[in-house]
């Protein structure tokens, strides 16, 4: 989404860093984005600060890093995330720096996005180990979910260990998903299991970046087991 510009006139310089609301937090702000964090309504004073001066950090990125700094809008809910230039991968983009999601970070980002829109009219999206497995076991994507968490055995049952597995490499995407803004980790309090999050709307960012395997599901995940069966 472009920018909607203020009646304010834009410097098109960098002296807005000297101001000291910008100067107190720009660090914390900075960081955040150029780890690919989408900076959502709610998030405290770095939302404020990208909000407030968006023009001018737009013009900032795409003069010093190659990166365009994009504003999107989900139910309500705006977010902020730093992507490449349509002409180009940015001065960022190199191998250490930018990496494509991993087949399981895609497969968990897919599910917490139905699981999303299953809620759409909830005021929180909060999910917990009870309502992960439930998903796993008992939604219209459970044969193909089944197949990819437990090694393709379809079963109506699955061992404590299966499950441990299972939840251990959901817990590890979890991490990188609250990394990127997508998700938001919880304490888990007694009753959750040892799972506790809620699904963000920048999560619609997902569908953005993933549009052929959200369309081809099912090829998605024959992929995947092809993938981990050549392991």
């Amino acid at each position: 989404m472009d920018f909607e510009y203020t009646n304010r006139e834009v410097d098109h310089d960098f002296s807005f860093l000297n101001f000291s609301d910008v100067k107190a937090h720009f660090a914390d702000l900075n960081i955040e984005l150029l780890r690919g964090r989408h900076i959502q309504t709610g998030e405290g004073y770095i939302f404020t600060l990208v909000n407030n001066y968006s023009s001018e950090f737009q013009f900032y990125y795409r003069t010093l890093y190659g990166l365009e700094l994009k504003r999107e809008k989900s139910e309500n809910i705006e977010y902020y995330y730093l992507d490449f230039p349509e002409e180009g991968k940015g001065r960022l983009y190199s191998n250490d720096r930018h990496r494509e999601m991993s087949t399981w970070e895609s497969l968990i980002a897919f599910m917490l996005l139905n699981m999303y829109y299953d809620r759409l009219f909830d005021r929180t999206k909060t999910i917990n180990r009870s309502i992960l497995e439930q998903e796993i076991m008992n939604s219209d994507l459970s044969p193909s979910y089944k197949k990819i968490f437990f090694n393709n055995a379809v079963r109506d049952f699955y061992s404590d260990p299966e499950w441990k597995t299972a939840m251990d490499n959901y817990k590890r995407v979890l991490r990188t998903l609250d990394q990127l803004g997508w998700v938001k980790l919880l304490p888990a309090g007694e009753g959750d299991g040892d799972i506790l999050f809620i699904i963000k709307e920048s999560i619609n960012r997902f569908a953005a970046l993933y549009q052929y395997e959200i369309s081809h599901f099912d090829t998605f995940v024959e992929q995947i087991l092809q993938k981990k069966n050549k392991k």
